[in-house]
């Protein structure tokens, strides 16, 4: 599909099918299509945890503000950033050696200005933004893909990352559930969006 009908398709689904499942399959495809997305340095400081099981989206629910779609989506994605990426993507900057994007001996370089980059008071807003950028696309090749999205940030991240038990370094930053649109439920109108004039100063 063309981006612009993809992108004009695309709406925040609140009423999911549960009767709907995802398979393994159909999420790694969605990710084949969304790993595109541009990050900083390319370091891609994600990680996706696909909640599918009904016990686990029944704890989910309880720490995300007790919203019905998160039970009733095929999967919930909890999107997490890690804010120490910078320290373990070595495996990107060989990959710039072996294109000849980089010489060799300039990898400690680099290696090192990421870190200046995206270390210490920098990590959370590094991990957040490029998790978001992310997200779109994750979102949009769901669409393209014939399944419906919703994004989240009403949750409780203390509470998001203790059930999850990730490492402390990944910061949830978004849910996205992921599924098929209710056959009975109606989308509202699209909300208003701001023209060019009310959004864009031209210096």
């Amino acid at each position: 599909m063309e981006w612009r009908a993809l992108n004009e398709r695309r709406r925040s689904v609140n009423f999911f099918d549960p009767s709907v499942t995802i398979t393994a399959s159909d999420l790694e495809k969605i990710y084949e299509a969304a790993k595109l997305a541009l990050s900083s340095f390319n370091l891609q400081p994600w990680k996706v945890v696909a909640v599918i099981s009904k016990d686990e989206k029944e704890k989910l629910r309880a720490v995300a503000m007790n919203q019905p779609k998160v039970t009733e989506a095929s999967a919930v994605l909890v999107l997490f950033g890690n804010t120490q990426q910078f320290l373990e993507s070595q495996d990107v900057f060989e990959d710039w050696v072996a294109k000849g994007c980089m010489k060799a001996e300039a990898l400690p370089q680099a290696m090192a200005a990421a870190e200046r980059l995206y270390g210490g008071d920098r990590a959370l807003g590094y991990a957040s933004r490029n998790v978001g950028l992310f997200a779109m696309n994750l979102m949009l090749a769901a669409l393209d893909q014939g399944w419906d999205t919703h994004p989240m940030d009403g949750f409780d991240v203390e509470g998001v990352r203790n059930l999850m038990g990730l490492d402390p370094k990944y910061v949830p930053i978004m849910l996205v559930a992921i599924g098929k649109k209710r056959p009975d439920a109606a989308l509202l109108p699209r909300g208003m969006r701001r023209s060019f004039e009310q959004v864009f100063i031209l210096r």
